[in-house]
């Protein structure tokens, strides 16, 4: 529907057809409301799980937020969504237009999204991760999990979610699994000297950002494979 709108308007409106594509996509889901694409289809959700305090399973905030989705080959800017990490949905809400509803997406026809100036990507054997950097040669992933933890209160049951995240690297069409060092000295032989020393010259950033860590290691291996 949204991709025979734009060639109507691109085909009959040559002015119309310099604005980014965005902004069109934008306009329509205005017009039409989001129950009205391809965008409302999904499972009714509904919290699940108690916490207390700021602890909750979602990505950076329990609030819906902004954010951008690819659903069903088709792209939704500007939407109000957030991320379950415990049980890996994306969320979306559509309260403007039905009657405080949100619904889960359907994981299969997810391809990406961005939510926090963050960019997630949909592996069929990982589920939504997130996208550090990406080389010529090297992506790495960063799999954000939060595992729940049952707890008895005086009165009530409640949930507790703790970080535990892995990372990935896709090289040579193949996913990694990354652990440690020598999970790089493995999938990277000839860069062994480099490795070793970027670990030692890195310890404090390694301790304090790890994510930030691997993505200049990988940066600086990248390098070295291009050079080569």
């Amino acid at each position: 529907m949204k991709f025979f709108l734009l060639f109507i308007v691109f085909f009959t409106a040559p002015i119309i057809a310099q604005n980014n594509s965005k902004s069109l996509y934008k306009a329509f889901d205005k017009v039409v409301g989001l129950k009205n694409t391809d965008l409302s289809y999904g499972s009714l959700y509904y919290e699940k799980y108690r916490t207390l305090e700021d602890n909750h399973p979602f990505f950076n905030t329990s609030n819906f937020v902004l954010g951008n989705v690819t659903y069903q080959n088709q792209e939704f800017f500007d939407v109000l969504i957030k991320y379950d990490i415990a049980e890996d949905h994306l969320i979306l809400n559509l309260s403007s237009t039905f009657e405080n509803r949100s619904i889960i997406l359907e994981k299969p026809f997810v391809t990406g999204f961005s939510i926090a100036n963050k960019s997630f990507i949909n592996i069929k054997e990982y589920g939504f991760c997130e996208i550090l950097k990406k080389t010529s040669s090297i992506e790495l992933l960063k799999k954000n999990v939060k595992e729940k933890k049952k707890k008895l209160n005086t009165s009530y049951v409640y949930y507790k979610f703790l970080e535990n995240n892995f990372y990935l690297l896709k090289y040579n069409d193949t996913y990694h699994k990354i652990n440690n060092k020598k999970d790089f000295y493995t999938l990277f032989p000839k860069n062994k000297n480099t490795i070793t020393t970027f670990y030692k010259v890195n310890k404090n950033l390694r301790k304090n950002n790890l994510d930030q860590f691997y993505a200049l290691l990988v940066t600086e291996i990248s390098t070295n494979l291009t050079n080569k």
